[in-house]
């Protein structure tokens, strides 16, 4: 208990630390919208750089809003930030503009500071994309989701379809009331999803995995690290292969398939 206290109070620490000194360089801010009427938009795409993301679903949306608050290092970076929306055949693109700096293709900023807080306001109905770089991430009433992640902790509520997430490369995932889900690759951080319709992670490196009210089957590939708690499960649940941590179980309906070198619950 002595040691979970101390790590808890060097987490809070640090992250006080982290914020203040990113407060120290952020010392130019602005405003930032772009909006587009709703009407035949299905499927919303969203290109998000270092900062955080909210997108929610709204039943009586008529338009899909985005709002940005940027901020930099040096007053002249705030030129280059925007947002832009940019509509396709079959979806509209929401791209966050901030200016280079890791020195990709102009040096002019490297090793300053830029990002952009984006916040969207869309239709239930649509269907949602996200390319996201670093960051918190919550996103809930939506219609579908397709989600890639680097960096930061992602909350997702209240999908109505589907949602996929490609890959995550850290932070916590953490999903309550969506459709089915599937997770390809999650590198580092805990996943947690209570209420979905079924649940297929592909691959997770390390992280506890806790599912609760998983009305039809839950799949786990392969998991290297970290305990697999799962409990009220309307359809099978298996793990096929699962390096080392601890798997337990309850109120499973349909079969259960643990590898040999793994204890049940």
């Amino acid at each position: 208990m002595k040691s979970s206290i101390v790590a808890l109070i060097t987490a809070v620490t640090l992250g006080l630390a982290s914020n203040a000194a990113l407060a120290a360089r952020c010392k130019h801010k602005a405003d930032r919208e772009a909006t587009f009427p709703a009407a035949d938009v299905q499927t919303v795409e969203i290109f998000a750089l270092a900062g955080e993301l909210r997108v929610r679903g709204d039943v009586d949306a008529t338009e899909i809003v985005a709002k940005g608050d940027a901020c930099v290092s040096r007053e002249g970076m705030l030129e280059g930030t925007g947002i832009t929306m940019r509509e396709l055949p079959d979806r509209l693109q929401v791209l966050v503009e901030l200016p280079d700096t890791r020195e990709e293709s102009d040096s002019e900023w490297e090793g300053e500071l830029a990002i952009m807080d984006l916040s969207i306001a869309l239709p239930d109905s649509v269907a949602v994309i996200v390319h996201d770089s670093s960051g918190g991430i919550q996103l809930d009433n939506l219609a579908s989701l397709e989600l890639s992640d680097s960096s930061g902790d992602i909350e997702i509520e209240q999908v109505a379809g589907p949602v996929l997430i490609p890959r995550d490369s850290s932070g916590d995932i953490d999903m309550r009331g969506v459709g089915a889900v599937t997770i390809q690759v999650d590198s580092s951080g805990e996943i947690f999803i209570d209420g979905a319709d079924s649940v297929t992670i592909a691959n997770d490196t390390s992280g506890d995995i806790m599912l609760r009210r998983i009305s039809g089957n839950v799949l786990i590939g392969n998991d290297s690290s970290g305990t697999i708690s799962v409990r009220d499960v309307g359809g099978s649940f298996i793990v096929e292969n699962d390096t080392s941590g601890g798997i337990n179980y309850r109120e499973v309906a349909g079969n259960v398939s643990l590898p040999e070198n793994r204890q049940g619950g």
